[in-house]
């Protein structure tokens, strides 16, 4: 009679192993989720998951009774969980707003391929801007900043697809370039500058009408004094009459700022080269326009700027 109490005693502690088993497997599972953190972990990632293990054993510390490991656990996952979610949106940010050049790029190009315009259009991009350069003989009629019907699709596509990132770029500048006919003659090289500037305004006021806001926009008249090939045959001077369309995010310099300089510098070796050959030579400057001889006040041969 004097065994019952101690049967019954040992049969209520029979379940107490099941306390210290769940600890074990719950501070178990709370290793591999440390080892499966610290494999991808940062400065901030471990700042995050330190702090919640010291939240989750000063909470430990202050309860009693099995299942602390469960809330060990919980708080590691959380952690791990935010400080991931925290990273993915670091990392998403930047990269969709860099994005907007990429996208003006794909768009671009695509219309490009399909429409078979490689020879009339070439867009080069950067981390900083992307260019659209147009060859004048698809732009505009010749001497004359009227456009043709053909470029109507050609600007509305530039237009649109610029208008879909314009609030995530900084600024889209259109330059007009000539090419370089005539050596000497300050006439010529006045209406190259008339024209480069008329037909960067041209396109400008073409993409407005389109729907394009002008707070960003600006043009710049450069005549031929940035060349993107030698003057020396006709195939390489079609290749210098073009407009150029930059569109612009985050530079790092103002570019415009330092082209406008090299065309400065290129203006004043050509003025110097110009004085000089009119001091050995005499006659009146050849105009490179067949419409612009009554502008220039000479009359001669024309050729095409």
């Amino acid at each position: 009679m004097k065994k019952k109490p101690a049967e019954e005693a040992k049969g209520d502690n029979s379940g107490r192993w099941m306390l210290t088993y769940s600890d074990m497997i719950t501070l178990l599972l709370a290793l591999f989720i440390v080892l499966y953190s610290m494999s991808t972990i940062n400065a901030k990632k471990y700042q995050q998951v330190s702090q919640a293990m010291h939240s989750a054993f000063k909470t430990t510390e202050s309860t009693s009774g099995g299942g602390a490991g469960n809330g060990i656990g919980n708080a590691i996952i959380a952690a791990s969980q935010s400080s991931k979610a925290s990273s993915s949106k670091t990392q998403q940010v930047p990269s969709l707003q860099n994005d907007a050049l990429g996208e003006i790029y794909s768009i671009l190009n695509a219309f490009v391929t399909s429409n078979h315009l490689q020879n009339q259009v070439q867009i080069t991009k950067s981390s900083e801007y992307v260019q659209i350069r147009v060859v004048d003989m698809v732009m505009f009629q010749p001497d004359t900043a009227t456009m043709l019907p053909a470029s109507e699709p050609i600007v509305k596509e530039i237009e649109q697809a610029i208008a879909k990132v314009y609030g995530q770029v900084d600024h889209i500048t259109i330059s007009g370039h000539t090419a370089d006919v005539v050596e000497n003659g300050s006439k010529s090289d006045e209406i190259s500058w008339q024209l480069s500037t008329e037909r960067a305004v041209t396109v400008l006021n073409r993409m407005l009408d389109y729907g394009l806001s002008g707070k960003k926009l600006s043009i710049q008249g450069y005549a031929h004094y940035v060349p993107v090939a030698p003057n020396d045959t006709e195939s390489n001077r079609a290749k210098n009459r073009r407009v150029e369309i930059t569109i612009y995010k985050s530079p790092s310099l103002d570019v415009a700022s330092q082209a406008a300089q090299k065309t400065a510098s290129r203006v004043q070796k050509k003025t110097a080269s110009t004085a000089s050959a009119a001091s050995s030579q005499t006659g009146s400057a050849t105009s490179p326009y067949a419409d612009a001889s009554s502008t220039a006040g000479t009359s001669s041969s024309a050729s095409s700027k």
